[in-house]
């Protein structure tokens, strides 16, 4: 193998190039068009990671599919620079100029894709949750993926689930949101209407876990149907459907406020306790659990 004279191409130099602006090596180690081959290619990878990381994580398989490009990568970057040395050490006449009009483009066009696949990731971010209120959907201490600011620039449906801040409460928590601005609410005998409609619910057996202490724990579980659609498991023991509703409790929830409240309807408070929540406290949307104490849950959307 010819080694590298102090005119030759370095295949240090070229590996680190690599890194630089991917495709500098190769064009340093004299093999312009291979430069250009895998310039091309690599702004079609970060441009593909920055289009998937602008899509909502709603789901595993769009999880796994924008970490995909992210993982490539590097691996990628790493079999590049080490052709650029080969390359490199193949060479016989001196280094090519480097920054040529051209290239700068290049470099900088590199440059907007690694800003644009920042700034898409951005908006992925993560919360675990600290209790059981919303079992049997999330358990204490689930790790889970959240669409950031996702409520400050859309309007909740009736059933999404969102992060919230509590009043009196320090941290926030998950809790889904059963009424919208406008909504009368009538709560008689663990019944529950919304605008005079019935909300739906249908046995689903029982669900069991172990909470955060290890003490195991049992209820009776429920899909609930809100009008509009929108259905999703609950926990409620027979006992807790009467729970401050034996002589009803109704309310109208006043514009740009929600009704939230906890899926283990035993253990949760909600805005029957702490009121309506106001729209700017509504902020992340939580989509897909990425761990729990639970394999079941694992890779489950938490939205209905």
């Amino acid at each position: 193998m010819t080694e590298a004279g102090p005119n030759r191409p370095h295949a240090v130099t070229a590996f680190l190039l690599t890194f630089v602006a991917p495709g500098l090596g190769h064009r340093y180690a004299g093999e312009r068009r291979r430069g250009q081959a895998v310039h091309l290619a690599a702004f079609a990878l970060l441009g593909l990671a920055a289009a998937l990381a602008m899509l909502p994580p709603a789901n595993l398989p769009t999880l796994i599919l924008m970490a995909l490009p992210l993982v490539a990568l590097p691996f990628w970057l790493i079999g590049a620079g080490i052709g650029a040395a080969a390359a490199a050490r193949r060479a016989e006449q001196e280094p090519a100029a480097l920054m040529t009009p051209l290239w700068a483009v290049v470099w900088l066009a590199e440059i907007a894709a690694c800003i644009a696949l920042i700034v898409s990731l951005s908006s992925i971010g993560t919360i675990t949750t600290p209790n059981d209120d919303m079992a049997p959907t999330t358990l204490d201490g689930d790790f889970v993926v959240t669409w950031r600011d996702y409520y400050r620039d859309r309007l909740p449906e009736r059933g999404d689930v969102a992060v919230v801040q509590l009043p009196g409460i320090k941290g926030k928590r998950i809790m889904r949101i059963v009424g919208l601005p406008g909504d009368n609410l009538l709560s008689v005998l663990g019944v529950l209407t919304i605008n005079g409609e019935p909300v739906g619910r249908d046995g689903d057996g029982d669900f069991s876990w172990r909470d955060a202490g290890g003490t195991h724990r049992n209820a009776s579980r429920y899909i609930e149907t809100l009008p509009g659609g929108a259905s999703y498991r609950i926990l409620q023991s027979a006992e807790g459907m009467f729970t401050g509703t034996l002589f009803g409790a109704s309310l109208r929830i006043p514009d740009g406020h929600y009704f939230v409240i906890g899926d283990n309807r035993d253990s949760s408070r909600s805005s029957w306790d702490f009121g309506m929540l106001p729209g700017l406290v509504l902020g992340d949307r939580p989509t897909v659990i990425l761990s729990s104490a639970l394999s079941s849950l694992i890779g489950k959307s938490v939205q209905p």
